[in-house]
């Protein structure tokens, strides 16, 4: 059997030590669990380095379960190569963000450049009113506003939707039906036509309030991938 590699990516203001109830849960000392720099640490961290390490474990004969949360989920999309015996899963996650023309749903631009330009003079306060609307308490670490502004670039422009589309049967999704952030709508419209959806009541901190939940997710989606690579 061909080893698979679990790789966790967080969301947007978030570090990696989101993760942690859902790691301790599930007991995998083998995941890999990148940080993308949105919080100052003890260790450098960026969405460069972030890439870097995830390109280092993408060697022939070993399969990777990417697990994003939220734009860690499209950060997963924009970088994994995705090769026939990877899987991607997302909780709470999107194909694509801001709002355009083929994605009504989408959070409107203008939303996104005020954050922007606040995180030029506030960033605090721009970290402290998405941590409120996310329902999670004030972050422990200060922010680090060029991490972020790449994080909120990625969501301004990404769009995972024509790449996941020739990628079906590759990934799936745990979404939450009371989520402000990833929402419902904004869920349907990316994962149009996709079977694998599997919803949950909750908000946007799946990983965090029901853990049970995303437990259950992973495990379910590392024994297809161990069964498949046999």
């Amino acid at each position: 059997m061909r080893p698979v590699k679990p790789v966790f990516v967080h969301g947007w203001g978030f570090g990696s030590g989101f993760w942690a109830p859902v790691v301790d849960a599930l007991g995998w000392t083998d995941a890999l669990i990148l940080d993308l720099g949105f919080l100052e640490g003890s260790a450098p961290a960026s969405p460069m380095l972030a890439a870097q390490h995830l390109q280092a474990v993408q060697v022939p004969g070993e399969a990777l379960l990417g697990i994003g949360h939220s734009l860690g989920f499209l950060w997963l999309a924009e970088h994994m190569a995705l090769s026939p015996t990877d899987r991607l899963v997302g909780i709470n996650a999107f194909a694509a963000f801001a709002a355009r023309e083929s994605f009504a749903s989408g959070v409107p631009v203008r939303v996104l450049q005020r954050m922007l330009k606040g995180l030029s003079n506030t960033p605090e306060k721009v970290l402290a009113d998405f941590y409120n609307l996310c329902g999670a308490s004030g972050p422990s670490m200060a922010p680090c506003a060029p991490n972020l502004r790449d994080g909120l670039d990625l969501l301004l422009a990404g769009d995972a939707r024509p790449a996941l589309a020739a990628k079906a049967g590759q990934y799936g999704i745990l979404a939450a039906r009371q989520d402000p952030v990833a929402t419902p709508a904004m869920t349907e419209q990316s994962f149009a036509g996709c079977a694998a959806v599997q919803w949950v009541d909750g908000g946007h901190l799946l990983p965090q309030t029901d853990v049970s939940a995303c437990v259950t997710f992973l495990q379910a989606a590392r024994r297809t991938m161990e069964q498949d690579v046999q």
